[in-house]
C-alpha cells in the first residue's frame, strides 16, 4: 500500500517552510488553517514572526517606531533559526506576549516536517527568501483589513477600539514601505474584498461575504486534473446561493500567473472532488476548508483549498526529486 504524503513527509527527514506574509489582522492564520487541518498537528508546526520583534511595546513607543519597520525585528536571527530548523535542529525561540507587550523567556522549538511562519516580513530579505519553499501574501482591502483587525485586537487581545484605530492609521505608511512590497516575491497572492454580488447578499450576512482573488505563479510541473462541478439544475431552481467564478491569465510583477476570482459561497458538492483528492493525497479524512451555513464553502474556504492543493503538489514534486 502506497504511503500517504503525510507519512512520506515524516520519513523524509526534511523540513519544508511555508511563509504567509501580510499585515497584522489580514487573515494569515485563516488562510493557512486549511494546511494545518489537512496535514495535522504531527506534520505541521507554526509560529508567529511577532516573536522576533527586537523591541517590546514600550520600546517601540519610545522610539516612535511601528512593528512594520524591519529595524524593529530580528530578521537575521529568524533566518538563522530557519536554517537550523531545516537541518532538524532545536532552537531557543523568542516569545512575545501580546497581552502585555513584553518578551517572555525563550522556549525550545523543533519543527515538524512542514513549518508555517506567519508575519509581517517573512519574504522581506534575500536571506529569509532562501529558506522559504512556498511564499504566500495575504492582501485584503483596507476596509476588510480594518474590520478584521478591530475584531481580533479588541476581541482576542483586549485592546480598546480607539487605540486600535489610532494604530491602524499610524501603521499605513510603513505597511506600504515595508510589507506590501513582499507580494513581488510571493508565489501566491490572495486578495480579499467585500462581495461584489447584489445588495441582498450583503444584507443577509453583512460583513461576512467576500470576493477572493487568488493570483498564482505558474507551477514548474502542472497540477493533476481535478473537476469543479456545477449543478445547473440547482442553479435554475434558485436552490443555490449567489456566487461567481472568473479565471484569467495575466502578468504580475514580471511573472506569468493564473488569476482565479471566487465571490460569494459555493455549494459543498462543487468542491468535493478537490477536497477528496487532497484528503487522499495527505491521508486525512476531516474537512479542510471553512464552511458557512447550509454546508456551503466560503470564498476564503475555497482559497484555503487551492493553497493547500498548491502546497501538496509542490511537496510531491520536491519529495520525488529527493
Amino acid at each position: 500500500m502506497a504511503l500517504s504524503l503525510a507519512e512520506r513527509l515524516k520519513g523524509s527527514g526534511r523540513v519544508f517552510v511555508v511563509a504567509v506574509a501580510g499585515d497584522s489582522g489580514s487573515g494569515k492564520t485563516t488562510l493557512s488553517r486549511g494546511i494545518r487541518r489537512l496535514l495535522g498537528e504531527e506534520v505541521v508546526s507554526t509560529f508567529s514572526m511577532d516573536d522576533y520583534h527586537s523591541l517590546d511595546r514600550e520600546g517601540r513607543r519610545v522610539r516612535g517606531m511601528t512593528p512594520l519597520n524591519p529595524e524593529a525585528n530580528r530578521l537575521d536571527l529568524l533566518a538563522e533559526h530557519l536554517r537550523s530548523l531545516r537541518r532538524g535542529e532545536t532552537i531557543a525561540k523568542p516569545v512575545y506576549d501580546h497581552s502585555v507587550g513584553i518578551f517572555r523567556e525563550p522556549v525550545p522549538f523543533r519543527s515538524a516536517p512542514v513549518l508555517i511562519i506567519e508575519g509581517l516580513h517573512p519574504l522581506y530579505t534575500q536571506k529569509l527568501r532562501r529558506e522559504i519553499d512556498l511564499g504566500i501574501f495575504v492582501d485584503p482591502s483596507r476596509a476588510v483589513k480594518r474590520r478584521w483587525k478591530i475584531r481580533r485586537d479588541c476581541g482576542d487581545r483586549g485592546y480598546e477600539r480607539e487605540a486600535v484605530m489610532a494604530e491602524i492609521l499610524a501603521r499605513e505608511p510603513d505597511y506600504k514601505l515595508y510589507v506590501d512590497v513582499q507580494k513581488v516575491y510571493a508565489e501566491a497572492v490572495v486578495k480579499i474584498d467585500d462581495t461584489r454580488l447584489r445588495a441582498s447578499s450583503i444584507l443577509e450576512n453583512p460583513g461576512e461575504r467576500y470576493s477572493v482573488r487568488l493570483i498564482q505563479e505558474v507551477l514548474e510541473a502542472g497540477p493533476s486534473a481535478v473537476d469543479l462541478t456545477i449543478d445547473l439544475s440547482a442553479l435554475f431552481r434558485l436552490a443555490e446561493g449567489e456566487f461567481s467564478i472568473a479565471f484569467q491569465r495575466d502578468d504580475y510583477y514580471g511573472k506569468r500567473v493564473s488569476v482565479l476570482t471566487v465571490d460569494g459561497e459555493l455549494h459543498r458538492s462543487m468542491v468535493e472532488g478537490l477536497e477528496a483528492k487532497l484528503q487522499a493525497l495527505a491521508g486525512s479524512t476531516g474537512p479542510i476548508c471553512d464552511r458557512a451555513e447550509g454546508d456551503r464553502v466560503t470564498s476564503t474556504g475555497m482559497a484555503q483549498l487551492l493553497l493547500s492543493w498548491r502546497l501538496l503538489e509542490k511537496l510531491q514534486f520536491h519529495l520525488a526529486k529527493a
